[in-house]
């Protein structure tokens, strides 16, 4: 069964004075004599401290309104932040990204975001000779994940993994392969490129141009 990482959330990109000392307070209460969380860095008496010091500056400014009052509880803000973040990122370190223990932290969790997988393989080739002479249209299925398709062309034994030429990279989901020698039958194949790399290529198909 493939393991699910969960990332620590602070949640404070946004949040108001009184909000940040209440996230702080309650993680010190849920961590506190938690076996999860032996040796918190920082300290939960520093982060409370923290709290205490925001807490304060934030009456003293809705009291005094003044400027120094400002730049005190500004600069008491962005202390507990500091020290939120990092209590967050030790609690991700010791709860090995589990999401029962980051919650019992008193912290909210996102899921990593999964490394893209691999594009599938294109499906229902196929290859069908034009009414104009030399002209062979090649179509295939849509790819889950892909971004662009490759398109490869061998006048040999398709079954061979040898004398497969690159010949066009497109979008697009068909392609008309012009110039091709009369009577002559032509073999293709497609793979999709996504993020994550080259899918396996598609299973051949082959037709004879007119």
């Amino acid at each position: 069964m493939k393991k699910v990482v969960y990332i620590v959330k602070p949640g404070i990109a946004r949040v108001t004075f009184k909000a940040l000392v209440g996230k702080a307070r309650n993680s010190v209460t849920m961590m506190t004599g938690n076996p999860a969380f032996p040796t918190p860095n920082p300290t939960l008496d520093m982060v409370t401290e923290g709290a205490d010091k925001l807490a304060k500056a934030d009456e003293a400014f809705d009291f005094t309104r003044s400027k120094l009052a400002k730049t005190d509880r500004d600069n008491a803000f962005a202390d507990m932040k500091s020290l939120y973040r990092d209590l967050g990122a030790y609690v991700q370190v010791a709860s090995e990204g589990k999401k029962e223990l980051i919650e019992s932290a008193g912290f909210d969790v996102v899921r990593r975001p999964e490394p893209p997988a691999l594009p599938e393989a294109p499906q229902n080739v196929m290859a069908l000779a034009t009414k104009y002479f030399g002209e062979i249209e090649v179509r295939w299925g849509a790819s889950k994940g892909r971004r662009i398709y490759k398109l490869y062309q061998t006048e040999g034994d398709p079954s061979v993994e040898t004398g497969w030429e690159l010949i066009a990279e497109t979008g697009k989901n068909r392609m008309l392969v012009k110039g091709l020698e009369r009577f002559k039958t032509y073999s293709f194949r497609v793979v999709a490129v996504g993020a994550a790399g080259v899918s396996t290529a598609s299973d051949a198909a082959s037709a004879t141009a007119a």
